[in-house]
């Protein structure tokens, strides 16, 4: 899944990429679906909501959850910008920002976000 969310993010650059990450009864992830990104700033991300709901209602009926949520910063860190901080993201989900590193290198790194805090959760891939 790591892959295809730095694939994701690679090819929608310079706007930012977005998507959801499913997971099973047990807490595994096992599904990850791209969304497109309807906010006309290309520097921001909002979840088309039709496809958000379809996915809510795909995984409803697999008995499975949204867990996560993903977006890309293709010109910055993988870290959670004031923005992001203040877009109101599920506290319950892990929210995944792949971003560049030093060498411009794709990386992604795991976060909790909740009340316009981000509690690290550590570098998933690079």
């Amino acid at each position: 899944m790591a892959r295809a969310m730095i694939a994701h993010a690679a090819e929608a650059s310079p706007r930012e990429a977005c998507g959801l990450v499913v997971y099973d009864g047990a807490g595994r992830p096992v599904m990850l679906y791209r969304t497109t990104n309807v906010h006309p700033d290309p520097d921001r991300f909002e979840l088309d909501p039709v496809e958000h709901f379809g996915v809510l209602r795909e995984a409803d009926e697999s008995g499975w959850r949204i867990g996560a949520v993903y977006h890309s910063h293709p010109r910055g860190p993988a870290r959670p910008s004031v923005t992001d901080l203040a877009a109101g993201i599920d506290p319950d989900w892990i929210s995944f920002v792949i971003g560049r590193n030093r060498t411009a290198d794709w990386v992604i790194r795991a976060y909790r976000m909740a009340d316009g805090r981000a509690i690290p959760l550590g570098k998933v891939a690079s």
